[in-house]
């Protein structure tokens, strides 16, 4: 269908090339080349600015005492739009205000210039954006770098959850957090620091450890689009955890969870598990994903068994997790790509059933294909 005021959309320039050529756009696979046009067709280009109707345009055409046939410009500018290069210059959006539409200016061309679901604007994928809460469990190293990109996105409403307090250890890598909030709650803190970031944000903030108890973690779960699980996850592994149980009612009620991962060496995404039945569920998975992660060497096998007992002989010594901001930036911005495509729909989600490997050492990576969907 035409628009009614037809865009050229604004992720994509008009180049003309000596030999009078014109490509619009100048990514492949969403560009378009003009071999030769004649000459109304540049000046119809010119024209698909969002303020003139096509009946418009045929009459600036005709006023410049330009030759065309009325159907020619109606057949280009359809062939335009059916190429996903135009939008609907009359288009306003009653969900997003003048300054949110000013602030998230650039990624809604992001959104325009790949446009899967063929929405009339680009502004239409961030309105489906803020319409979105997304619940984020752990504010550590993970859940802020993640909670930051999405703020900044501009996910209507972020759900954070976290029982621990601020250390000044934890200002090398966890970024939403300055030295005046050390011993403050890690999730009110963050939750300052976010609307700061974005005051169209809206943050619900519980301080608190989840738990397994079904009525908690429905709790959390209530009303919530998507769930990132942003602390190690070892529920694949062990026969009573937080993560398990969270995935069943997730399952439950059909809402997806995305995992990530790692430390400076090896960081991992994924997968996305979407909970629409297209896909074995989290505890139909465990036993193909321990046969992966348990060594075929006995004695190797014999340590992980004792690591997740936790049996330790460490003595005195206090041994802590280690970690640092950059593998951890590169897994928020990775899980918030993630997210928002799988929320708005503009491109794939590419992690559906499959995790991404990354190495900070050798700049490595590899896919992992956890499970296949339909």
């Amino acid at each position: 269908m035409v628009p009614i005021k037809p865009l050229l959309k604004r992720s994509h320039h008009v180049l003309v090339s000596e030999q009078g050529d014109v490509c619009i756009g100048e990514i492949p696979g969403t560009a378009k080349i003009l071999t030769a046009p004649p000459e109304w067709a540049t000046v119809v280009l010119s024209l698909l600015d969002g303020q003139h109707t096509v009946p418009r345009i045929q009459k600036e055409l005709a006023a410049r005492q330009i030759s065309f046939v009325p159907q020619d410009v109606q057949a280009l500018i359809e062939q335009l739009g059916n190429h996903r290069l135009l939008e609907e210059g009359a288009y306003a959006s009653a969900v997003l205000s003048a300054a949110e539409i000013e602030r998230y200016d650039r990624q809604i061309l992001q959104f325009a210039l790949l446009d899967q679901a063929r929405q009339p604007h680009g502004t239409c994928y961030q309105e489906r954006l803020k319409q979105k809460r997304v619940l984020v469990l752990g504010m550590g190293g993970w859940g802020t770098w993640c909670c930051l990109n999405l703020a900044r996105l501009g996910i209507g409403t972020l759900r954070i959850v976290d029982g621990d307090c601020v250390e000044l250890s934890n200002l090398n890598r966890q970024v939403l957090y300055d030295a005046d909030d050390v011993g403050a709650s890690k999730a009110v803190a963050a939750a300052a620091s976010l609307r700061r970031h974005n005051p169209h944000l809206n943050v619900e903030a519980v301080a608190e450890f989840a738990s397994t108890g079904d009525e908690h973690l429905r709790a959390l779960l209530e009303g919530v689009d998507l769930v990132v699980l942003a602390w190690a996850s070892l529920g694949y592994y062990r026969i009573r955890s937080v993560e398990r149980r969270l995935h069943r009612l997730a399952g439950t009620l059909a809402i997806p969870v995305i995992e990530l991962g790692g430390d400076p060496l090896q960081i991992s995404v994924g997968p996305v598990y979407l909970n629409d039945g297209s896909h074995p569920g989290f505890d139909q998975l465990r036993e193909a994903a321990q046969r992966s992660f348990y060594s075929s060497s006995p004695q190797i096998r014999a340590f992980q068994r004792a690591r997740m007992r936790n049996a330790f002989n460490d003595g005195g010594r206090l041994v802590n997790a280690w970690q640092s901001a950059p593998s951890l930036s590169i897994m928020g911005g990775l899980v918030a790509d993630q997210v928002i495509k799988l929320l708005n729909g503009y491109d794939a989600c590419n992690l559906v059933g499959k995790r991404l490997h990354f190495s900070l050492q050798t700049y490595q990576s590899h896919q992992e294909v956890v499970f296949e969907h339909a």
